[in-house]
């Protein structure tokens, strides 16, 4: 909170910054919801005074073997653009494209990252700053303690992609069985499109919730591509246990009852303010790291509906209701 504030304030005493060339590298691809609510922010920030480009790696649909070859082409593309300041939006563009323009010389802002600067060889680059992603496990689990009468044991369901890893290993290292409050919190991370299936399918027999992470790297045993959309049809219409969520793009209808969650919007646009600074000559080092805003209660009507959620008075009093 206290960093947030320094930002604030640093950026009301800064001069107005000049028309720039700013660069957007995605992780995964324009129509992601993360990626569009991040990008709808980082437009209205900087939009108005600035040239904005968008370049993705796909990483959610492309298989791992293509990431290189993928980063490779991005990276000549960013080259020849040679923009004043790039964002980069979560692990696999940092992972990727964060060594390939170390040497670059240009200024980069990251968020929506589970890792560390560090983790991809970048923790000594002077040019570099952002914001840290951290799924509110925690903060999750003490109000669906509030929220359900059956609470002692959650699944949590995450495909194993980079920035789930990153994520689940930031927060609990190798342990997979966690202890919150007394709520037992079992973490499954798989890119096995048929065992998600199958524990959405037999949930109800150890747990009393599901809370989803991403499930967008999951591939059937023949390869095809597991459409997101088709995953969370399936696991509406056949869960018999509520569905949670940690973001506010899992929310709605067809999808989950809600919970506390966190927003790509708030994500770039705390970026996009960093890029600003950047574009207003303060240096990036002098920019510090920061950890996200907290999240919000974000609830979808149909949802709670479907699954017999009713939320305090005085939580639904700070809660979006959507649908």
């Amino acid at each position: 909170m206290i960093r947030t504030v320094y930002l604030a304030l640093l950026w009301l005493a800064c001069t107005p910054s000049w028309a720039a060339t700013v660069l957007v590298i995605e992780s995964y691809h324009p129509e992601y919801p993360w990626d569009a609510d991040y990008l709808k922010a980082i437009d209205e920030v900087l939009g108005g005074a600035h040239t904005i480009n968008t370049l993705y790696l796909d990483t959610k649909r492309l298989p791992p073997a293509q990431f290189d070859s993928q980063a490779d082409k991005l990276t000549e593309q960013t080259l020849a653009l040679a923009p004043d300041v790039i964002l980069m939006g979560d692990d696999n563009a940092l992972a990727y494209m964060g060594p390939r323009l170390k040497q670059a010389n240009i200024p980069i802002v990251f968020f929506g990252v589970n890792g560390t600067p560090a983790q991809y060889g970048l923790g000594d680059m002077e040019m570099l700053t952002g914001v840290l992603e951290r799924p509110l496990f925690r903060q999750t689990v003490r109000h669906l303690r509030k929220v359900l009468t059956q609470k002692d044991r959650f699944l949590v369901l995450m495909d194993d992609s980079e920035t789930m890893r990153n994520a689940v290993n930031e927060a609990w290292g190798d342990s997979r069985q966690i202890d919150i409050q007394g709520s037992q919190l079992d973490l499954l991370l798989t890119n096995e499109a048929e065992r998600w299936q199958e524990a959405i399918r037999t949930a109800h027999l150890t747990y009393d919730a599901v809370i989803f992470g991403t499930h967008h790297t999951l591939r059937y045993r023949d390869q095809r591509y597991a459409e997101p959309d088709d995953l969370m049809a399936l696991a509406y219409r056949e869960s018999r246990i509520p569905l949670f969520a940690f973001w506010d793009f899992f929310v709605g209808e067809g999808m989950t009852a809600g919970g506390y969650v966190l927003s790509g919007y708030d994500q770039g646009k705390t970026a996009a303010r960093m890029a600003d600074l950047i574009l207003r000559d303060i240096h990036p080092s002098s920019i510090p790291i920061i950890q996200g805003e907290a999240g919000n209660y974000l609830y979808s009507r149909s949802g709670m509906e479907r699954w017999n959620v009713r939320l305090s008075t005085l939580t639904a009093t700070q809660t979006t209701f959507i649908d």
